[in-house]
C-alpha cells in the first residue's frame, strides 16, 4: 500500500473540512435566514462539485467544466449574499456593478480568450477581485452598523472573513492557474495547488464559525 503524499493528505483534509460547516448548517437549517441559507447552498454546491470532480479525476476525465461551473455558481451565490447583507442602496450599487463587470468579462473571455471547455482561470481571477471588493465593502459597512460588544459574535463577520481570506490567498494561484493545471509537471502542479486546498480549509472553518454564531434571536438580521 502506497503512503499518502502531503498534497493528497491536504486534499483529503480540504474535502473533509467541508463537513464542518455542513454539520453546523444542518443544526441551524430550520430557522436560518435567507443569508445563511445562501451560505448553506454554497457549502452543498461545493461538496457536490468536489464529488463530481473526484469521480472525473479518478476516471481520468477532464475536470474543466466542473471547475468553471463551480466558480461561476460561487460568484452568483456570493453576489446574492452580499446584496442581502449590504442593506444600504448606495452600497448595493457596488454589487450591481460587480455583476455587470462579471457578465461582460465572461462573454469576452469565453469568446476571445478562454472558452468554457478550457480552464477559465482569468474568470476565476476576476471573480476573486470582485469578491475582495465586496468583502472589503462589507467590512467597512460592518464597522458602522454592528456594535463593538457583539462584533466578533456576529455570523456574517466570520463568513465575510472567510470570503476575503480565501480569495486574497488564492489570487496568485488564479493568476498562474492555467499554467499549473495544464503545463506544469503534474506532481509539482499538485503540490502548488495544495495551497488552494489549504485556503479552502480556512474558508470552511470560518464559514462554520459564522454559522455557529447564528442564533434564532437574530433571525431577522
Amino acid at each position: 500500500m502506497e503512503s499518502l503524499t502531503v498534497s493528497e493528505i491536504i486534499r483529503i483534509a480540504s474535502n473533509i473540512s467541508l463537513l464542518i460547516p455542513l454539520a453546523v448548517y444542518i443544526t441551524r437549517i430550520t430557522y436560518a435566514s435567507k443569508r445563511v441559507h445562501i451560505i448553506g447552498t454554497i457549502i452543498i454546491v461545493s461538496g457536490l462539485c468536489d464529488i463530481v470532480g473526484f469521480l472525473l479525476f479518478s476516471g481520468q476525465q477532464s475536470t474543466v467544466v466542473i471547475f468553471n461551473l463551480y466558480y461561476a455558481l460561487l460568484f452568483f451565490l456570493l453576489t446574492w449574499f452580499y446584496y442581502e447583507v449590504l442593506f444600504l442602496n448606495t452600497r448595493r450599487v457596488m454589487v450591481w456593478i460587480g455583476l455587470a463587470v462579471y457578465l461582460q468579462s465572461f462573454i469576452l473571455v469565453t469568446i476571445y480568450i478562454q472558452g468554457f471547455f478550457e480552464y477559465q482561470t482569468l474568470m476565476w481571477l476576476i471573480t476573486a477581485l470582485i469578491m475582495i471588493v465586496y468583502s472589503i465593502a462589507y467590512f467597512f459597512y460592518s464597522l458602522t452598523t454592528i456594535p463593538t460588544t457583539s462584533y466578533f459574535g456576529n455570523s456574517f463577520i466570520w463568513i465575510n472573513a472567510g470570503v476575503m481570506i480565501y480569495f486574497t490567498l488564492s489570487l496568485f494561484l488564479f493568476v498562474m492557474g492555467d499554467y499549473v493545471l495544464t503545463e506544469m509537471d503534474k506532481p509539482l502542479g499538485t503540490i502548488v495547488w495544495s495551497a488552494h486546498n489549504v485556503n479552502n480549509i480556512i474558508k470552511n472553518v470560518l464559514f462554520a464559525v459564522g454559522i455557529f454564531f447564528y442564533r434564532k434571536k437574530i433571525a431577522s438580521f
